[in-house]
């Protein structure tokens, strides 16, 4: 990999790239790479691959409502992937969880 400043739209290696490259398991890079995502800093694209984030400005103000919730989507998601499940089954969980009484 080379080493130098990463600017808003770059596109970051993929998970099993960077994996090899440093000799660790694959589930460890995806959890940073989801967790970035989470804060901000990384953006997916289904099929496309992992980039950069815009940064978020101050005029922007907290996150909203929607916000919040697509980034939960989003690492669940990832989390998902990196079992290897797919959305349909994230979703099928969410359904058979959320109809349990507790």
């Amino acid at each position: 990999m080379s080493r130098g400043s990463l600017k808003a739209g770059d596109q970051l290696p993929t998970v099993r790239e960077v994996a090899v490259e440093l000799s660790i398991n694959p589930n460890t890079v995806n959890r940073a790479y989801a967790e970035l995502e989470r804060d901000g800093y990384l953006t997916s694209r289904r099929g496309r691959g992992t980039f950069i984030a815009e940064p978020r400005t101050a005029a922007k103000g907290a996150a909203t409502q929607q916000d919040r919730l697509n980034d939960i989507a989003r690492r669940a998601l990832a989390e998902c992937r990196s079992f290897g499940f797919t959305a349909e089954d994230l979703i099928d969980a969410v359904n058979r969880v959320s109809t349990r009484r507790t």
